[in-house]
């Protein structure tokens, strides 16, 4: 119920623009006119409410009300008609993967029409129900997450419209979402496309600190590998360029304190590997790169301590070598 709820939300915050949006449709002679300067304004409203009912899962009610306008504007409809009723007929019946795969095909044959937006708000509505947690039905017994199918949905509204708000929607979206499910790296590689796109702005902000966090969070301790977070540093700091004030409510500078104890207690651990197994060599440089880089921070003072201790090894060790016998090994 919450899904198709959020499906229906989405939908009425469409219907507005749908209805203020101009109508247009191919005359004879290949001369696009629009709707309402033919003096069939009526349509656009008719077909705004089929939009409704289908909307609210009444099928047979929209069934009808798009043959209605097929009969009441034979002059309006056409195969792109036909194709996008029969994508949303199974929108309505809740048949999300085949109405997905409808409202593309149709998308992809029919791009001039004047449904062509329509077609692509339903496939949002359906890449955000999916991504939200909505299933898939398998064998008409199983139902199993759709998140891939999400995915494949909001990046290809992406690509087919550029630059546009409703491109600059499904992305976020997907970046959102990712973050939301805790599956970092997508939402790194989301966010990072939308930074790709719309570099500037208040969307190229978000995309910024989004790649930030994500990347942040997507860090799994310093017994592993640390080049995400360093990204993330990176992410962060230039954020804080670009946006002192905003870095600054969000607590940017903090975060960014938080990262370097981080990753001088990743090279901490790293020395620690190197004396542990007697190379006190590449030890002691590791120490001495924790005290030189993050002076400041907790594995610094831990690190001084201990490279004091290495440095002893290594001087023992190097008496020791000195001392060894060379000759009684020819006797």
């Amino acid at each position: 119920m919450r899904i198709k709820g959020l499906i229906l939300f989405v939908f009425v915050l469409n219907l507005a623009a749908f209805a203020a949006e101009q109508t247009w449709h191919l005359k004879e002679g290949q001369e696009w006119q629009q709707v309402g300067q033919e003096g069939n304004s009526d349509f656009l409203m008719a077909v705004t409410q089929a939009k409704q009912l289908v909307s609210t899962g009444k099928t047979d009610k929209a069934g009808k009300a798009f043959d209605k306008l097929k009969t009441d504007f034979p002059q309006l409809t056409g195969a792109d008609f036909d194709a996008y009723v029969k994508a949303e007929m199974l929108f309505s019946q809740r048949k999300y993967i085949e109405a997905s795969t409808a409202y593309d095909n149709f998308t992809e044959q029919f791009p001039e029409s004047p449904f062509y937006q329509s077609a692509l708000q339903r496939q949002s509505q359906i890449g955000t129900a999916f991504l939200s947690g909505q299933k898939r039905p398998v064998l008409k017994v199983f139902r199993l997450s759709a998140y891939d199918e999400g995915t494949e949905i909001m990046n290809k509204i992406a690509d087919k419209t550029g630059d546009s708000p409703t491109a600059q929607n499904a992305l976020q979206t997907l970046a959102q979402s990712d973050e939301k499910r805790g599956a970092w790296h997508e939402a790194y590689l989301a966010w990072a496309s939308v930074s790709d796109r719309w570099p500037t702005g208040q969307i190229g902000k978000d995309a910024t600190l989004g790649m930030a966090r994500s990347l942040e969070n997507d860090y799994k301790g310093p017994k592993l590998d640390a080049k995400v977070l360093e990204s993330s540093r990176s992410y962060y700091a230039e954020y804080q360029k670009r946006y002192p004030d905003t870095a600054g409510q969000i607590e940017v500078p903090q975060t960014i304190n938080s990262i370097d104890e981080k990753l001088a207690e990743k090279e901490l651990t790293v020395a620690d590997y190197y004396a542990r197994t007697a190379s006190y060599a590449a030890a002691e440089l590791c120490y001495q790169k924790v005290i030189d880089d993050w002076p400041n921070s907790g594995a610094a003072k831990s690190a001084q301590q201990k490279i004091t201790v290495v440095r002893k090894e290594q001087e023992k060790a190097q008496s020791e070598k000195k001392k060894f016998n060379w000759k009684g090994l020819f006797l």
